[in-house]
């Protein structure tokens, strides 16, 4: 289980509601054209860090209970990885950026 605590930064803040994961809310939105829900909340956890050049995020687009409907993976590297120096929005940033998605509190 992973644990966390809240904390606001640049209007954007991560919901700790969930039991096993962290995510942030989003500007609800349908995921896909046949989603009859709307997706809330952007969770995204660091699946392979080198610590040195690179990582990858793998990210969920949940519901407000919690559920999937959305899933993928981002690597990020170069500047953009040099960027993150131990930023714990950073990874729902650069995430959030590659999706277009828009943060709410």
């Amino acid at each position: 289980m992973i644990s966390a605590s809240a904390f606001f930064a640049h209007s954007q803040s991560i919901d700790t509601t969930f039991k096993f994961a962290v995510a942030c809310k989003v500007q609800p939105f349908k995921a896909s054209f046949s989603d009859t829900i709307n997706v809330t909340y952007l969770s995204v956890m660091d699946q392979n860090d080198n610590l040195s050049t690179s990582c990858t995020f793998f990210y969920q687009l949940l519901d407000s209970k919690g559920a999937a409907h959305a899933s993928g993976v981002f690597t990020c590297s170069g500047t953009d990885y040099q960027g993150w120096n131990g930023n714990n929005l950073y990874p729902f940033t650069y995430v959030g950026n590659k999706l277009k998605l828009s943060f709410t509190q």
